[in-house]
């Protein structure tokens, strides 16, 4: 066998030989076949052909049949321990083996060295984002772990951390470019490694704009970088987002599950717009050709919803007069109202009146007065209504709150009559008494002056007194003020639901005249002066001096106090009388409607019969109001005759009892009849009281006037009396006998006085046009007759001839007043007979006649301006054109304050011209006569002339006018009044200046409000 070596080189014989003899099957024949070759040439065919048979002969050789395993297998024991050791070395060391292969495949890599352990880096790609950290992560094998592992990046090392057992990290914070890096541990060091940096897509500054709705009010607004929302209902919504590295941007909605595609505008500028009605979750997604943005970008939106506007409202019922109705409360939205109206249902048909309030503030108090007069609503009816405000809302469109719905209900006749009966009782019980304290506060005067007389100094017993008379005069005054207010507010409901006639209403105004005259200033001064005598502990003697004119007045108060009463009753007597003459008339009335109602067959027997039951009823309670009357005059210190109604009041039961049986029978004509019988009757017995109405008040004017007339022819007597008396003592001496004979005479005269006065005081029970100081003259008369006696008694003749002289004054003034008040009265019985007295023109027909008194003046003035004269005649001239003209402007005045100051134009003119009075009266005075004073005189008498047309007219409109509505005073409680005003102040205060809130502050601030309101 030839030996072989590796690093020789054998030929193509030598190897075919070799070959042959390890296979014999193949002997010499590769060898010959070899040998052919090399002796053949391309012209020998026969050799060439040789070769290929030679060559299809070895060819499908194979060698693994020419060797014998059998005989090899005695070998293989030699071989079972390397192989052992080769696996277990696979097995714990498979790098031993596979290393090599692993080099020779991937030849175009960079290996290190070999070592004991391997890392390998975890990363999938070293790919990191600019500004974000890079984390290498690296796994570490083999037989020997290392302790210690680094990382040299940028021309630093830094150690790994451990983060298991067999892997590691490092975090390259906010990496800006790319960079490489290597791996070292112990004697390992990795190949360089290269990390891209690349850039996300993110947002530069992100701007919105917020277009409010209009009606909101809001100011547009910018926000930057702000993508939290808090907007109206409505409000368009503009993204402008700048980025960086993008490509597009979309917003995602959570509610509408709605997809945005932001328009690119320019370089990196991205925008998008939507109108928002809900709330809502919205999500930013950025994206380049490399990543979508890192963090989630997610914003809320929240849709503050335009709000129902708010409403509170407290109503003030008139339930005194049932004339009006006040509304007090606060209304507010969130962004503004647009309507606020009162809402009120009559007879099935809605009415609509707006309520003024403040269109620039959202949250304000309103106050409203709802005049009732025009409704014409009667006894029993009722009103339903309600306060609605509309908000602004320019979106859903405006929305309506309202309050809550109330009812004014005016009382039936019969619960309207009670209440009035009931306080008419009550004001008469207040009357009586304060005449009870009144005649009580006298005794205490009398009593002090009882103590004063013996007594030089006051000690406290005296002093306590005199301020407990103080203290209950103040409570008397205070008693008398609160009675005036209820007989006011007494007359007022009376004029109200009873609708007086006109001298009935003349009488009510003179009773309340007197009523706020019962307490003079006079009194509170000699009160409020003995109050400083206290207080300066003055002598007895000045206190004493005090309180007899105190007790003067006192008696006067007791006196007016009791006239007051009396007129009172005889105020409600005939108050009484005349509603009864109207409840007549009403029930008359009624019963000859349901008379005609009761033939027509279509109404149903039931129905009749209920109707009739209500007359019936209703004729009962005028029967208790006619016993209330009889009862009212016997209260009188002098009664009525009155007729007797009784049998008038049987027939009418006795025809409405036999309509009743009628109807239930159904016998409709009988029925019928009866019914108008009723209603005849009725009407007769109105017509009958009324002729007892015209003649008692016709027989009490003419005793009256007689009474007066007789009055007055003594007070003149006693006048003359009063003057020869004092005539005489003039030419008297003490020691003249005649002395005491005058002085008897003025005693005389006294008990005369005396007489006169309670004629006077009788006769003013009766008389409304009495007034109070008419009375209080009386008592002055009688004081000065008095201290006249005193003078003479005591022999100071010269002070009892002054008092004597006092007294005559008082007499002569006491009959001027009484005179007055009889022509009043004959002009009153005049009117009633309906005979005028001649020269005697109403009021209307008053002012032609002074237009003529002003067209004379003007020429007098004229003529006197152009007479030349001057000196003392010529201020004698000016002197009484002054007078006259002062004349006519005062009683210019005295019509302007009757017609009042909204009488029109009439109204207008008089002033103008009272004004223009006046100048002329400082001219004349100046003694200045003028062009300039001619034609304002002109100019006077031309707005007289045409104040004269403004009343003509005014008179033919009341011709023409069957009945006019009354006017009522609306006044409210001075105590609510006062509060509304107050409580308006302070919330327009705060609605001044409003603060710009965010929706949660504003709803706070309206809470409080609500809240002030409320309380």
């Amino acid at each position: 066998m030839n030996i072989i070596r590796a690093n020789s080189r054998i030929s193509d014989e030598e190897a075919a030989k070799t070959i042959g003899e390890f296979f014999p099957d193949i002997s010499d024949k590769l060898l010959n076949t070899i040998q052919l070759w090399n002796i053949s040439s391309a012209d020998n065919s026969l050799a060439v052909a040789s070769i290929e048979k030679r060559t299809l002969e070895i060819t499908p050789f194979e060698f693994n049949s020419s060797i014998d395993l059998k005989s090899n297998k005695k070998y293989l024991k030699y071989i079972a321990y390397p192989g052992f050791i080769l696996l277990l070395i696979f097995l714990i060391v498979p790098q031993y083996l596979t290393e090599s292969t692993n080099r020779i495949v991937n030849y175009e890599k960079e290996f290190g060295p070999g070592s004991l352990f391997s890392i390998t880096p975890l990363n999938e790609n070293f790919i990191a984002f600019k500004n974000e950290d890079f984390v290498l992560e690296v796994e570490v094998t083999g037989s020997a772990i290392p302790e210690q592992v680094y990382v040299s990046a940028r021309g630093r090392t830094a150690k790994m951390k451990k983060n298991s057992n067999h892997r590691l990290e490092y975090v390259f914070n906010k990496v800006q470019d790319n960079f490489n890096f290597i791996i070292d541990a112990a004697d390992y060091k990795s190949i360089k490694h290269e990390v891209v940096v690349l850039q996300r897509p993110d947002i530069k500054t992100f701007n919105i704009n917020l277009d409010y709705p209009n009606y909101t009010g809001k100011k547009n607004e910018t926000l930057e970088n702000v993508g939290n929302l808090t907007v109206p209902e409505g409000t368009q919504i503009n993204w402008r987002i700048k980025t960086i590295e993008t490509e597009s941007v979309q917003m995602f909605f959570d509610q509408d599950k709605s997809i945005i595609d932001l328009e690119s505008t320019s370089n990196q500028l991205f925008e998008a717009k939507k109108r928002v009605k809900q709330s809502d979750l919205y999500k930013l997604k950025l994206e380049n050709k490399h990543s979508p943005n890192k963090d989630s970008i997610a914003y809320e939106i929240e849709v503050i919803k335009d709000e129902y506007p708010k409403i509170s409202v407290n109503a003030f019922q008139d339930t005194t007069l049932f004339a009006f109705i006040v509304f007090n409360g606060l209304i507010s939205d969130d962004y503004g109202i647009s309507k606020l109206e009162f809402i009120y249902d009559q007879n099935d048909v809605r009415h609509s009146l707006p309520i003024p309030y403040n269109k620039s503030l959202s949250s304000q108090d309103y106050f409203y007065q709802w005049k009732l007069d025009s409704l014409d609503i009667q006894e029993g009816e009722s009103v339903e209504y309600f306060v609605r405000v509309w908000d602004n809302d320019g979106i859903n469109g405006r929305k309506p709150t309202q309050s809550a719905t109330y009812t004014f209900q005016i009382p039936e006749k019969k619960e309207i009559k009670e209440k009035l009966d009931k306080q008419a009782s009550g004001a008469k019980k207040e009357l009586d008494k304060s005449l009870e304290e009144a005649q009580d506060l006298n005794e205490q005067i009398k009593d002090i002056q009882n103590d004063l007389k013996s007594k030089e100094n006051l000690n406290w017993q005296e002093n306590k007194k005199i301020n407990d008379l103080i203290k209950q005069k103040e409570k008397l005054e205070e008693a008398l003020n609160k009675i005036s207010q209820q007989n006011q507010d007494l007359a007022k409901k009376q004029e109200r639901f009873n609708k007086p006639n006109e001298k009935l209403q003349e009488k009510v105004d003179q009773l309340q005249k007197l009523m706020d005259d019962i307490l003079d200033e006079e009194t509170k001064m000699l009160y409020d002066e003995l109050k400083k005598l206290l207080e300066e502990q003055n002598g007895s003697e000045d206190i004493e001096e005090i309180m007899d004119q105190i007790e003067s007045k006192e008696e006067n108060l007791q006196k007016e106090i009791e006239r007051a009463i009396e007129m009172f009753k005889r105020l409600q007597f005939d108050y009484k009388m005349d509603e009864i003459i109207n409840d007549l008339d009403e029930l008359s009335q009624e019963q000859q409607n349901l008379a005609e109602e009761t033939l027509d067959k279509d109404n149903e027997m039931e129905s009749l019969q209920e109707k009739q039951k209500e007359l019936n009823e209703s004729f009962e309670d005028l029967q208790e109001e006619m016993d209330q009357l009889e009862e009212l005059n016997e209260e009188m210190k002098q009664p009525e005759n009155l007729e007797d109604f009784d049998q008038e009041e049987l027939e009418i039961q006795e025809e409405q009892q036999q309509s009743s049986e009628m109807l239930e029978q159904k016998k409709r004509k009988k029925s019928s009849q009866s019914q108008q019988n009723a209603s005849d009757k009725m009407k007769q017995m109105q017509k009958k009281m009324e002729e007892m109405q015209a003649g008692m008040e016709m027989t009490m004017m003419q005793e009256n006037l007689d009474h007066l007339r007789d009055i007055v022819d003594n007070l003149v007597k006693v006048s003359f009396d009063q003057e020869n008396i004092m005539k005489e003592f003039k030419g008297v001496n003490q020691s003249d006998p005649r002395y005491v004979t005058l002085s008897q005479q003025q005693l005389k005269l006294k008990d005369d006085a005396k007489i006169i006065e309670d004629s006077l005081l009788s006769l003013a029970n009766r008389v409304f046009q009495i007034q109070s100081f008419v009375t209080r003259e009386v008592g002055a008369m009688n004081d000065e007759v008095e201290a006249s006696l005193q003078g003479l008694k005591d022999r100071r003749k010269t002070e009892a001839t002054t008092h004597q002289q006092y007294a005559m004054t008082s007499i002569n003034n006491l009959a001027l007043l009484l005179d007055d008040v009889l022509q009043q009265m004959q002009q009153q019985m005049a009117d009633a007979m309906g005979k005028p007295q001649k020269g005697q023109k109403g009021q209307k027909q008053k002012l032609p006649g002074l237009s003529e008194l002003q067209k004379q003046l003007n020429k007098k003035i004229e003529d006197l301006k152009k007479s030349g004269k001057s000196g003392r005649p010529l201020s004698k001239e000016l002197a009484e054109l002054a007078a006259e003209q002062e004349m006519l402007r005062g009683e210019l005045q005295k019509l302007q304050d009757q017609l009042g100051e909204n009488e029109g134009g009439a109204g207008k003119n008089l002033k103008e011209a009272i004004d223009k009075m006046e100048k002329t009266e400082m001219d004349l005075v100046n003694k200045r006569i003028t062009q300039q004073t001619i034609n304002r005189q002109k100019d006077i008498l031309t707005r007289m002339l045409k104040a004269e047309d403004a009343l003509r007219e005014r008179e033919l409109d009341d011709e023409r006018e069957a009945e006019q509505a009354t006017n009522y005073e609306r006044n409210l409680p001075p105590e609510f009044e006062d509060y509304i005003k107050a409580k308006q102040k302070e919330l327009e205060l705060l609605n001044t200046v409003p603060p710009k809130m965010n929706p949660y502050y504003k709803e706070e601030v309206n809470k409080y409000f609500r809240r002030l309101n409320e309380q």
